[in-house]
């Protein structure tokens, strides 16, 4: 192979690129993502890796920082279409060199490959170590094949999530669309509830509002509103990219009304109607452990089948001495949140 790398600023060449990646197209290098990310304060690379003038792989690198450290960082990239080392090697050579130049503390990445050996080995003889923060889509997710016919995804579901699906749906439990951007304050009112009762913290109204405004117009991203009697009970962002519908954010009331599992179904069913291939039920726990943090939601995801993806996981490659404090505090959050 005869390679370069250059910079990819046409957003047809990009897009091309990254939608001809199956299986599980990922968003997170789309080109409106990196839009978003820009309107947060971050900035961007596309990096085209060419053969002859041919793109054999991508990636999408973000640039920014927070009170730890300056950082380039890479969600779910890079993007290569050969199974041969090489080009990984020559933009992960490049993407250090880029680093070096943003004079940052580190460079993180997360590929989105399968977790396995070969994979571990390559980064770590690339200079990387696998971190204690948590990954863009939490390391492992759940992904529907929605090639099957409508029935067997039912089947595949687990008995109670069949039944409570059914039973809000006899209840007259109605699931709405939107892409109007005014309903994000109400998703994010719910949120917030959602997020406190559980323990998390949740995005900013700013981060969701921006992402919503600039997703939502390119078809990307859609609101769903499970309501019951008139009053909205459940809430859910999904985002479609490629071949994947992604169950990006979610936010439900306290009730046993069984809104929520009216409102994931509606999702995948939708997603089914408009020939998309995956469901990407976006991250769960990393083992069955109940004392998880992520167990509760973890399970309602598990309800509705699929099969389990789990991921390399982020990786750094520390550039300066501050990076042992990011790390430091880093490995403390972990423990104090357990996950």
């Amino acid at each position: 192979m005869r390679v370069e790398i250059k910079e990819i600023l046409d957003e047809k060449t990009w897009e091309k690129f990254v939608l001809a990646q199956p299986p599980h197209t990922p968003f997170l290098q789309s080109w409106a993502w990196g839009e978003f990310q820009d309107a947060m304060g971050l900035s961007h690379h596309r990096l085209g890796l060419l053969d002859r003038g041919k793109m054999v792989g991508g990636v999408q690198a973000l640039v920014g920082g927070r009170k730890l450290g300056q950082f380039v960082y890479v969600p779910h990239g890079p993007l290569i279409v050969t199974s041969d080392k090489g080009p990984v090697i020559s933009l992960i050579d490049y993407l250090k060199k880029l680093a070096e130049s943003k004079k940052v503390d580190y460079l993180r990445v997360e590929p989105p490959w399968e977790a396995t050996e070969e994979g571990k080995e390559l980064l770590r003889k690339l200079g990387f170590r696998p971190i204690a923060a948590t990954s863009q889509a939490g390391g492992a997710t759940l992904l529907l094949d929605l090639r099957a016919p409508e029935e067997a995804l039912l089947m595949g579901m687990r008995k109670t999530t069949r039944y409570l699906v059914r039973r809000g749906q006899e209840m007259g439990i109605e699931v709405e669309r939107s892409r109007d951007p005014e309903m994000m304050e109400e998703f994010h009112r719910l949120m917030v509830a959602t997020y406190r009762r559980q323990g998390f913290t949740p995005h900013s109204r700013k981060y969701l509002q921006t992402q919503f405004e600039i997703l939502a117009p390119r078809g990307m991203a859609e609101l769903y509103l499970a309501k019951y009697q008139s009053n909205i009970l459940a809430v859910a962002v999904i985002v479609t990219y490629g071949d994947t519908a992604t169950y990006l954010h979610a936010a439900s009331v306290r009730s046993d009304i069984p809104a929520a599992y009216v409102l994931q179904w509606e999702a995948i069913r939708q997603a089914k109607k408009e020939d998309l291939d995956f469901y990407d039920l976006w991250g769960i726990a990393p083992t069955d452990d109940p004392h998880h943090p992520w167990y509760g939601y973890s399970l309602f995801k598990k309800g509705f089948g699929g099969y389990r993806m789990d991921y390399l996981g982020a990786w750094d490659y520390p550039l300066t001495k501050r990076y042992l404090a990011v790390a430091g505090v880093e490995r403390v959050r972990k423990f104090l949140r357990r996950y």
